[in-house]
């Protein structure tokens, strides 16, 4: 008897449909393809991650007993602990480098963790930080995953981010408290846990070690609600995903095209006249995003501790200010004159 094996792999092209390439070869017999088109898997999801998990549901429903996704991303593996409890078959990653491969069962850790907590573990995972959302400084997800994991009302908070496109008042007064928490502060509003943070440290701290104000919670939360929102979409063929303008980034006109940035706050860092007496601790060149100048985009001054920088003002623009006073001042004295 000759023995039979089948292959099966898919791919898109690239008006995005999906095909099945099937190989049946028999011992000493030439192979045979068939390509069929599978109309289930036609996206458009843009990201790879999200079409693994719309690939791994869809071997799941086709009825076979294990999926094995092989990855190391950690976005592809908190999907799949999100959403493996629609998925009614063994789920495995499979990582590692190939003299040391490992498999891991998706399903025995979500029974672990339990259903409540992996609810909420994208909106978790996208507010802490991952590739398009920014991470708090200093603080790493653990802290973030011992919270939501002991806390009903954080996992229900987690759980809610992403279901809409916009952030509700009542959703960002809690997820400003879990911020709080994240600093281990008593306070429930950002603003005042960064004001006693600061006192309790006299004042010897980086802005860094702060938590972000209010104003720049909030577009950080629009950005992590955003990205959330794209991904507990990922079993949708064709999800309806609005424009990331006013999610926390902006349109900004650079030379002659418009590139896509952050939108950190609407207000200012800071008071005029804090911000006047900023300087700078840079040792060797000022740069992004160490230099707190050009984070705030200022120009260096004579009290920052580097004297010399590409950053700082030039002569001719000092002239030229100090001229335009005096134009004033003069333009003024003549007016008072007649």
């Amino acid at each position: 008897m000759s023995s039979r094996k089948r292959y099966t792999s898919k791919f898109c092209n690239a008006k995005e449909r999906f095909f099945s390439l099937q190989a049946k070869r028999n011992v000493g017999r030439s192979q045979e393809k068939v390509v069929e088109e599978v109309p289930e898997l036609a996206n458009s999801q843009e990201e790879a991650d999200t079409r693994l998990l719309l690939h791994a549901s869809h071997a799941a429903q086709e009825g076979h007993r294990a999926v094995i996704v092989v990855t190391e991303d950690t976005d592809v593996f908190v999907l799949l602990l999100s959403f493996c409890r629609t998925m009614n078959t063994t789920i495995l990653q499979k990582c590692g480098s190939s003299t040391r491969t490992k498999l891991i069962d998706i399903k025995k850790i979500t029974t672990v963790l339990g259903e409540d907590t992996c609810r909420g573990l994208i909106g978790v995972h996208a507010f802490t930080g991952c590739d398009s959302v920014s991470a708090f400084a200093g603080k790493g997800k653990a802290k973030a995953l011992k919270i939501l994991k002991d806390d009903a009302e954080v996992k229900e908070t987690f759980s809610r981010l992403g279901e809409e496109w916009q952030v509700s008042p009542d959703l960002f007064t809690r997820i400003e408290k879990f911020t709080c928490d994240l600093y281990s502060s008593r306070a429930t509003e950002v603003n005042t846990a960064r004001y006693n943070l600061f006192c309790s440290k006299n004042g010897e701290m980086e802005s860094f070690q702060l938590p972000p104000c209010k104003d720049s919670l909030q577009k950080h939360t629009l950005r992590a609600n955003y990205q959330a929102g794209i991904w507990k979409r990922c079993l949708q063929q064709h999800p309806k995903i609005p424009s990331s303008v006013g999610m926390g980034w902006k349109l900004q006109q650079v030379e002659e095209r418009e590139e896509l940035q952050f939108d950190w706050m609407d207000g200012k860092p800071a008071p005029d006249a804090v911000l006047e007496l900023l300087a700078c601790r840079c040792t060797r060149s000022c740069k992004l995003p160490s230099c707190v100048c050009l984070a705030n985009g200022l120009k260096c001054t004579d009290i920052c501790t580097l004297k010399e920088c590409q950053n700082q003002v030039e002569g001719d623009e000092e002239i030229d200010l100090y001229n335009s006073n005096d134009d004033t001042d003069d333009s003024d004295d003549t007016d008072d004159e007649d």
